[in-house]
């Protein structure tokens, strides 16, 4: 699996004391995340001449001179990455930059150049490698480029989880209350409940093992 990673200009140039740097991640050069996080999950991460350049959304960019943002990102992202870098995979972790990316290789057919590079987000490919629903959790039908070769790639039988995905929406269409996605009173719940003061019941069926203690944010069995 062959990754290429987009730093987000938001994250590393904007508020530089914030990026993380590590070592083991170009000589500590560019930020760590989130090449490290590809690199922990088994990926190959490939370099390209452009990695410094903008998504092309350019913050107001995108608004004003939209046509200019797309070419930008398909002319000086999108093309290096699949030329130099043989990308399987574009990474980054930024929001406006996942959908600069993703979003503006339509316009690549005006240029020639109609690459379909899938573009994630970080937190979406570690949930794709860490077993987690394509289109229930990751939720990657949202995407323009299209991701069924990748996730062939990474193992992950897209046509089967498409037709749990198609018959999960079936059912909230006919008012069937379809499976939680997440089991209830988990960490995020018992969270906001040791902040409110709460106390939150004993589950006869999974969940707490215990009520959360005022205070203290323990379990008491």
């Amino acid at each position: 699996m062959v990754a290429t990673v987009h730093e987000p200009c938001h994250y590393y140039k904007m508020v530089p004391e914030d990026a993380v740097y590590d070592e083991a991640v170009y000589g500590g050069q560019r930020p760590a995340v989130p090449t490290g996080i590809l690199l922990s999950l088994g990926a190959r991460v490939a370099d390209y001449s452009t990695w410094y350049d903008c998504c092309g959304f350019g913050f107001r960019h995108i608004l004003s001179e939209r046509e200019f943002s797309r070419s930008f990102a398909n002319l000086r992202k999108i093309r290096p990455m699949v030329e130099e870098a043989h990308a399987d995979v574009a990474i980054t972790s930024d929001t406006g930059c996942v959908t600069t990316l993703d979003k503006s290789q339509w316009i690549g057919k005006a240029h020639g150049q109609p690459y379909l590079l899938p573009v994630l987000a970080d937190v979406q490919f570690a949930a794709l490698a860490m077993g987690a629903h394509p289109y229930k959790i990751a939720q990657v039908h949202w995407h323009a480029s299209p991701v069924d070769h990748l996730l062939e790639k990474m193992g992950i039988d897209w046509r089967s989880a498409k037709g749990e995905f198609m018959d999960y929406l079936k059912a909230l269409k006919s008012g069937t209350a379809p499976e939680l996605l997440h089991a209830p009173r988990e960490e995020i719940e018992r969270y906001f409940a040791i902040n409110k003061g709460q106390v939150l019941p004993v589950e006869e069926t999974g969940g707490l093992s215990g009520a959360v203690s005022p205070g203290n944010g323990r379990a008491s069995s």
